[in-house]
This record gives C-alpha cells, sequence and structure tokens, in this order.
C-alpha cells in the first residue's frame, strides 16, 4: 500500500476520458499511477490527487494487424507469460525480462510507467527504443500513434497532462531482423549499470539496418544514431564487431555516478557492442 504524506483524493476512473478530465482539472498537482513503484519510491511532495488506471483494462498482450499492441498496464511478470512474446524476435526479448529487477518488482513494473517515467536506469525504455516502439497516446476520444524517437524529442511530460499512454505497439519484424539486448549488473536484483538493445536488419551477412540504443548511463535511455549508421551497408565479421566495439566506446555519451565511472561504462559498451555483432554473425551463418 502506498504511504505518501499531503495526498487530498485518490481516483479510480473507469474510461480513459475520464481519467484525462481529472488528470487537466487538477494539472501539476495531480499524478497518474500505473505499478505505483515510481511515486512509492520517489514520492513528490507536490501532488495532492492520484489518479490509478487499474480500472481501464489496459493489461494485455495482443496480436494485431498493426502488430504485438501491449497495454500501458502491462507488467514484466505479464509480458514474461505472454506466449506472444515467448515467440516474439525468437525468444530474444523473452530471455532478458526474467533478468530484470526482483520478481516482486516484475510484478508491479508496467509498460506505461517506464515509458512515462523515463527513469535512467529503465530497462524497458532500453528495450523498446531498440525495437523501434510505437507509443499510443489517448484522451479518450482520440488515439495519436508517436515513434519512441519522437515521444522523447517533444516534452513527454507535458503531453502526458493532457493525455495518457494507453499502448505500446511493437512491429512484427520479419525473419532478416536480430535483436539483442544486455545489460551489466552488480548483483541478480541490482538495477543495471549499462544496458544497449540492438536491431539489425541482414541480407545473408550484410546489415541493411540498424539501431543501437543504451540506458542507464546514467543518463535515460537514447538512440545512437551515429553507430546505427556506421553498420548501415557493412558486413558481418569478427573484424567488424571488433570495429564496432571500438566505434561505440569511443562515441557514446555515458558519465560517472556513484555506481561506477564514465571510464567502466565506455569499456562496457565496447564489449557488449562486439558481442552482439558476434552473436548477429553466429546468427547469420
Amino acid at each position: 500500500m502506498l504511504k505518501l504524506k499531503g495526498i487530498e483524493e485518490v481516483y479510480y476512473p473507469q474510461t480513459i476520458k475520464e481519467t484525462v478530465d481529472i488528470l487537466r482539472s487538477h494539472g501539476d498537482l495531480a499524478e497518474v499511477v500505473g505499478g505505483g513503484l515510481d511515486i512509492s519510491v520517489f514520492p513528490n511532495p507536490r501532488i495532492k490527487f492520484l489518479i490509478f488506471l487499474d480500472n481501464l483494462n489496459l493489461s494485455y498482450v495482443k496480436d494485431s494487424s498493426e502488430g504485438i499492441k501491449i497495454g500501458a498496464m502491462t507488467t514484466i511478470t505479464n509480458l514474461i507469460e505472454s506466449d506472444l512474446i515467448k515467440d516474439y524476435m525468437g525468444g530474444c526479448v523473452h530471455s532478458v525480462l526474467p533478468e530484470i529487477a526482483t520478481e516482486l518488482l516484475r510484478n508491479q513494473i508496467t509498460v506505461g510507467g517506464s515509458l512515462g517515467k523515463r527513469e535512467p536506469y529503465s530497462d524497458i525504455v532500453t528495450l523498446l527504443y531498440g525495437l523501434n516502439g510505437k507509443i499510443v497516446l489517448s484522451d479518450g476520444e482520440w488515439d495519436e500513434i508517436v515513434s519512441i524517437n519522437d515521444f522523447y524529442k517533444e516534452n513527454f511530460k507535458r503531453l502526458l497532462k493532457e493525455r495518457i499512454i494507453k499502448e505500446v505497439i511493437l512491429e512484427k519484424y520479419p525473419k532478416d531482423y536480430f535483436f539483442s539486448m544486455k545489460r551489466y549488473v552488480r548483483n541478480a536484483t541490482d538495477i543495471a549499470l549499462f544496458n544497449m538493445a540492438t536491431l539489425l536488419k541482414t541480407e545473408g551477412k550484410m546489415i541493411t539496418s540498424a539501431r543501437v540504443a543504451a540506458g542507464s548511463r546514467p543518463k535515460p535511455a537514447y538512440l545512437m544514431q551515429g553507430a546505427g549508421e556506421f553498420l548501415k551497408g557493412r558486413e558481418l565479421s569478427e573484424d567488424l564487431a571488433e570495429e564496432f566495439g571500438k566505434f561505440v566506446e569511443e562515441h557514446i555519451e555515458v558519465g560517472t555516478d556513484t555506481r561506477t565511472t564514465e571510464e567502466y561504462r565506455k569499456n562496457l559498451s565496447h564489449i557488449y557492442a562486439k558481442r552482439i555483432l558476434l552473436e548477429a554473425l553466429e546468427a547469420a551463418k
């Protein structure tokens, strides 16, 4: 149970429109609550009104013509249990999920909450950046689909004072796409000191397009546009893997915090970039 000071009223709206109406009426004094992890760990003393999304039926993973739709209230545990996610990208996405946080936290962390907070240590944001996830924003009357790139280019905090995240759409990539995500932790229950997600499209061993995302750096996840451009048109090889590792280490934007140093994160980025390309090379054989 949340134990927060200064809360004047708690809402459990029945529709998205009702949710947004309440949100707009209270402005910056209101907070939308998904799993509730962030607000319980980092309570904002300015917040007077809590809006819970429990009654909106936004916990689902379902197939559609647009892609795999994941509701905003879907937890990491829900994703792990989904047959669609088990098969998605050859199981590469599913294999990452049980490694994130602890079982209790996986029961609480939601997809929408992760995107809406964009905490620096979030594995979910890095994962969705790598997969080029599409975010569906809704005010209850109309939905808008935006790429994760465009969502974070905008003042997304301000956007979420007028709308809520309804769901995420993952493209159903064909077999000529390869995905891998790496995360470094000090122990099994720790938050990542660094993470990286990479999506490659290949023709044989030729890379025709690439997305490289990095997070927990310790700033929020971002798309390494230059890294994708570096790989495009190159042929997978052990030499390219080493070359790519060096490129990422030289160009990645990382820093120092109380848990580790900029130098160590740069070294991790080199190692993971190289490993991911070696995995892609093996998969292409």
